[in-house]
């Protein structure tokens, strides 16, 4: 019974975290990716104080285990600053869907880098796959790719030698171009996060609270924007930008549904439920959208993208299965 339980809080924190990526791109076509990856974390400070409290009975972490706290300090740093910054850029480029679908490779690097760095080898299952996984994923891109040309050379078509169509040409030519900087940065993202995930896993060996793991995160994370913020010299702007009332509370809701709910869930599932089966269940969120694409977004979906889509958690499944 426990072990269903774990996996229905995996399936939870793939909802969650599907639910907010859909967000994030929605508000940082609005506000830019970069701010909403640095407000949204000042919004969840006051909401992860509150559900610490209600939680712990104390409201801020204190005279925890050091060893604990500095992993998830540096899994913060790297998960909520480094990891994001790259993961929200590439949402606004290249759509969540496909952001999310790369972001499955983030538990195969984890495994890789520990083959690595700790000695642990892989068995032939393992392999196989990450070859699957990182097949499906391909599969979706290339599609994504030709539906992507497709309409483009639809729009040239029908601009035809006019100077309105060579215009409109142009601009796509240049979307598509930014586009093909969010792969790179998914795949960015998804390292960052493979690193952030062996350290909270490390952390997770102490008694420290899975809310006060969360809430150490935050703070570190946050601490990081800032200092990159302070850099790009966007402190204040990023704050003027969130004028804008509805898009604040849209935000603070997503802060509250991802940064807060989507990690303690998946702290909670690790603790209760295998390990493979709780990733591979996080992992199914690019399918969790498909309906929202096509009948909200009205986004062509083909039957390809779906079978590359189920490949790629499919390989997943195996590796963390198995």
């Amino acid at each position: 019974m426990s072990a269903i339980l774990g996996q229905l809080l995996a399936v939870l924190t793939a909802a969650c975290f599907a639910a907010v990526s859909t967000v994030w791109s929605y508000v940082g076509k609005q506000i830019g990716s970069n701010t909403v990856t640095h407000i949204r974390l000042w919004l969840a400070l006051p909401l992860i104080i509150v559900v610490h409290f209600f939680m712990t009975g104390v409201a801020l972490p204190l005279h925890l285990d050091s060893t604990a706290t500095v992993l998830f300090l540096i899994s913060g740093l790297l998960g909520f600053t480094i990891a994001d910054l790259f993961i929200f850029r590439s949402l606004v480029l290249i759509g969540v869907r496909e952001t999310l679908v790369i972001l499955t490779l983030a538990p195969i690097l984890g495994t890789i880098i520990s083959w690595f760095a700790l000695g642990e080898t892989l068995t032939y299952l393992q392999i196989s796959g990450i070859l699957v996984t990182t097949g499906g994923v391909m599969w979706v891109i290339y599609e994504e790719g030709k539906i992507r040309n497709k309409e483009k050379l639809n729009l040239g078509v029908s601009g035809g030698a006019s100077p309105a169509g060579a215009s409109a040409v142009g601009v796509s030519l240049g979307i598509n171009q930014n586009k093909n900087l969010g792969v790179p940065f998914a795949l960015a993202g998804a390292l960052a996060q493979a690193l952030a995930n062996i350290l909270s896993k490390a952390g997770m060996y102490s008694d420290i609270h899975p809310i006060s793991g969360t809430f150490l995160r935050i703070i570190a994370g946050l601490a990081g924007l800032v200092v990159f913020s302070l850099l790009q010299k966007s402190f204040i702007d990023d704050f003027r930008k969130m004028r804008n009332l509805r898009l604040t509370a849209i935000l603070a809701g997503a802060a509250l549904v991802g940064p807060i709910m989507g990690v303690l869930l998946t702290l909670y599932a690790l603790r209760i439920a295998p390990v493979g089966i709780v990733t591979a269940l996080v992992q199914v969120s690019p399918i969790l959208l498909l309906p929202f694409d096509y009948f909200v977004l009205k986004k062509k979906v083909t039957s390809r993208v779906v079978l590359g889509t189920f490949i790629a958690i499919g390989g997943a499944a195996i590796l963390f299965i198995y």
